[in-house]
């Protein structure tokens, strides 16, 4: 049975919700199968922000593709506005593919090189019928003004852009689906700081403003919490520690936020040791915790238990043994800003 999600439909339900996800790749001919995501659950309301965390290999980008629709779940369920996201019908489909909005990590690529800007911001106003033909000039040019570029870059090319520029041409283009969620794959990871810090300074009034809620993934502690209000710290497949970015970042639960944190460059702190050993394949997932091979104060017990998601004082964390609350650096920047 196909879903028709209406505009009016359940406002006050999660805009996502995601129970017990699982996302499995096979292997070996099919012998074997590589589990990207594994039990995730996550909620997303109207208006939140949210940091997805982790280092490569953690599931975040496969998290996101699900979320999106442009990858199928193997196991779980994925609800939007409550309705199952496999069972939406084709305008169903449309409706989330407008609402939801993508904002790749290669911004120059994902514009198409032989279109203006003006055209790039054009089409996906055209292809979801927001605004009359006559309009859509008028709307472009409220675009650029909105992410801070001069109408003239209406008739440049992609490759005639900065990579700053581009960025903010992605960030229009995904706007002007008039979406209520903008997801945004390592934005800014590439560019000089203070461009970087340009655009972060764009997405949080983007979103503050506007009310749009905000899903953002990176490696960077900093950028987590500078732009958004909620954490999710990801490894091998699962969210392994959740919660408002001030708590989790001034007192982690999970020994593998707090290495992160230690990885994290500080101008008052020398650089403290980076997470022993590499992540382990998802397709040779160590016994019990999957992070024991890593952890510094892993226990007999860590190696026979795979922890669940447990509530810890207002956040969840997957530990046996969950740190003690402890002060951080990162959590005084998070608060001051």
């Amino acid at each position: 049975m196909t879903t028709t999600m209406h505009a009016s439909s359940a406002p006050d339900l999660p805009l996502f919700s995601l129970q017990d996800v699982e996302k499995a790749y096979p292997i070996d001919q099919g012998r074997r199968a590589l589990k990207a995501l594994d039990g995730v659950r996550l909620t997303l309301r109207a208006g939140e922000s949210l940091a997805l965390v982790g280092e490569s290999g953690s599931g975040k980008s496969t998290l996101v593709r699900v979320m999106l629709g442009l990858e199928t779940a193997t196991n779980g369920r994925v609800r939007v506005r409550g309705h199952e996201l496999d069972q939406m019908d084709s305008a169903a489909r449309r409706r989330h593919a407008r609402e939801v909005a993508y904002i790749y990590q290669d911004a120059r690529g994902s514009l198409d090189p032989r279109m203006t800007v003006a055209a790039l911001l054009a089409e996906p106003i055209r292809l979801h019928r927001l605004r009359d033909e006559r309009e859509i000039p008028g709307r472009v040019a409220e675009l650029l003004a909105q992410v801070g570029l001069p109408d003239e870059v209406a008739r440049r090319y992609p490759s005639e852009l900065s990579g700053g520029q581009v960025r903010r041409v992605a960030v229009a283009r995904a706007l002007a689906c008039e979406p209520q969620v903008i997801v945004a794959d390592e934005s800014v990871a590439g560019l000089d700081v203070s461009v970087q810090a340009q655009l972060l300074n764009l997405l949080r009034d983007l979103q503050r403003d506007s009310g749009i809620a905000l899903v953002f993934v990176t490696h960077d502690l900093g950028v987590a919490a500078y732009l958004c209000e909620r954490v999710a710290v990801m490894y091998l497949g699962r969210i392994v520690e959740s919660g408002p970015t001030a708590s989790i970042l001034g007192a982690p639960r999970h020994p593998y936020t707090q290495g992160l944190m230690d990885a994290f460059p500080r101008f008052d702190a020398p650089l403290s040791s980076p997470l022993r050993g590499e992540i382990p394949s998802p397709a040779d997932l160590p016994p019990g915790c999957r992070f024991q091979s890593r952890c510094p104060q892993a226990r007999a017990d860590c190696l026979a238990t795979d922890p669940p998601l447990t509530s810890h004082a207002g956040r969840e964390a997957a530990c046996l043994f969950p740190l003690q609350p402890a002060a951080s650096g990162i959590a005084a920047t998070a608060q001051t800003r």
